[in-house]
């Protein structure tokens, strides 16, 4: 599997890197350079796991491949935007805001390959580079790696400069939309806003799975916080009763009385709120095992 041993995907990655830093930051080089070294090194945290995970699996030969097996042909490989979801699942703090700058970075590199544009032209570094740099810091870090093997000591402390402020980016911002939203809801009239905190009241008496009442850091009324599953612990035997703990990563949340959204897990966590949250939950043989059962009686 030497196309895709991940210590060999690492070090190509790294070359990119090295190669995007031989010419200046304006140098419309330097982020089709780094882009291809994301790519790489993104495809060598997925393989660091298992490399069945970058095989295509529409595709036998590079399923196998990826298994160990001696095959004919070459193998085919997922598109990197499918690398990217695969890692959303697997490496922590890697959550939307990281993946769309990977898209974002994608979406550039193709325009540039395969249409008349200069898709790297022009860019402002501001756009793309700090999140760039967090995100190569993540992939390394998954990998065992320290951003300074990467980039070269003098370059990730630059990059851990540029990372520290996406932080304080985020916090201003969410601060100034949590005050714009409370200013806006007080200016209402009171029974307008009795009204409003009564209708979200009535609509959060029961919630589902994957959500958790919090109270909004905007208006205090209880709003929804959703996320995406992470963990799940065998189910437990109590009280005559079956019942399953699950915890959950955080990646919206929302205030049906003043409006306030907050679209990921950085801005959750920047607006004061818990990032992760579990849910203890009542559930049966039937809810865990119904999609076996029903595929097995599909084919009696």
């Amino acid at each position: 599997m030497k196309i895709w041993d991940s210590e060999q995907l690492w070090l190509k990655a790294k070359t990119y890197a090295e190669r995007a830093n031989e010419v200046s930051h304006g140098n419309p080089d330097f982020p089709m350079r780094s882009a291809l070294s994301l790519e790489l090194l993104a495809r060598a945290a997925l393989t660091r796991v298992h490399p069945v995970l970058n095989a295509d699996p529409r595709d036998d030969v590079s399923i196998m491949y990826a298994c160990g097996f001696p095959v004919p042909g070459q193998p085919k490989s997922i598109p990197a935007h499918s690398v990217y979801l695969r890692l959303e699942k697997i490496v922590p703090g890697f959550s939307k805001a990281q993946r769309e700058v990977c898209d974002f970075l994608a979406l550039l590199r193709n325009q540039e390959l395969h249409t008349s544009e200069l898709a790297f032209s022009n860019l402002k570094e501001s756009k793309w580079l700090p999140r760039y740099y967090e995100v190569c810091r993540l992939l390394c870090g998954f990998m065992g790696k320290p951003l300074e093997a990467f980039l070269g000591l003098e370059i990730a402390k630059t990059a851990d400069a540029l990372i520290a402020t996406l932080a304080r980016q985020t916090e201003t911002a969410v601060k100034r939309r949590i005050a714009d939203q409370a200013k806006s809801f007080s200016q209402k009239k009171p029974a307008a806003r009795k009204q409003l905190v009564f209708e979200a009241t009535i609509a959060l008496k029961t919630t589902s799975p994957g959500t958790t009442k919090e109270a909004c850091p905007s208006c205090r009324t209880e709003g929804i916080l959703s996320g995406s599953l992470i963990k799940e612990l065998s189910p437990e035997y109590m009280h005559d009763r079956l019942y399953i703990d699950q915890e959950f990563l955080a990646n919206q949340f929302e205030c049906l009385a003043c409006g306030l959204r907050l679209q990921d897990v950085e801005e959750i966590a920047a607006a004061g709120l818990e990032p992760r949250f579990a849910d203890h939950r009542e559930t049966n043989l039937h809810e865990l095992y119904q999609p076996e059962m029903m595929y097995e009686y599909d084919n009696m």
